[in-house]
């Protein structure tokens, strides 16, 4: 099955973005959004290779609905192996340090890269996670060396208050502080979020 993704070159002295979009998006939904967070810098944008109903996730559920105990975790794992051999392999493509990675991530992407480094799939320098949760709980997560910025509405519909801070629980047994910044339209990406992400890039 053929790779959809989009690379734009950028300073070759700036660290590459990994762009994961989120249910029902492709390849195209976060690149404007790269470009206000992280203007200059290499983009690679993969699309989830599943679909259901029409809509390109990056890993399958098992019943319809987006809650915990529907969502496919072999699916999950193989996927996450997917992903990060093809990371590996653009990286290679396109001559970009792997090993540098801005990761930035909305909703299923952001639960992709989030699983991926807690789980050691992948490593990330930065990540950007907007409206994520906990997929699945880490038992005994290895210390990351990741820097996170998390976003997320106590009154989201879809990410259940309670599934978000275990997520923060699980990068902190990893050994991370995170930061989160407080939004308060559901599970929408906004403007005041994406500025505060780009200031803690830039920070």
């Amino acid at each position: 099955m053929m790779t959809h993704y989009i690379f734009k070159e950028g300073k070759a002295n700036l660290a590459p973005v990994l762009l994961l979009h989120g249910t029902g998006g492709d390849e195209h939904q976060l690149v404007t959004l790269a470009e206000l967070i992280a203007p200059g810098h290499p983009i690679l944008s993969i699309r989830g290779r599943i679909s259901e109903g029409g809509m390109n996730r990056y890993f399958r559920l098992k019943a319809p609905g987006f809650r915990q105990e529907n969502f496919d975790l072999v699916s999950l794992a193989i996927e996450s192996d997917w992903l990060a051999e093809e990371i590996k392999r653009l990286s290679e493509k396109h001559q970009l340090d792997s090993h540098h990675f801005i990761a930035i991530g909305y909703s299923n992407g952001a639960n992709m890269t989030l699983n991926m480094a807690l789980n050691g799939k992948f490593s990330f320098s930065k990540m950007i996670a907007f409206h994520p949760m906990q997929i699945a709980k880490i038992e005994q997560a290895d210390v990351v060396k990741t820097d996170f910025f998390l976003t997320n509405d106590p009154a989201d519909p879809i990410v259940p208050r309670v599934w978000f801070d275990a997520l923060v629980a699980d990068i902190k047994q990893a050994g991370c502080q995170p930061e989160i910044f407080k939004s308060s339209y559901g599970h929408q990406l906004t403007e005041d979020e994406v500025n505060a992400a780009k200031n803690w890039l830039n920070q």
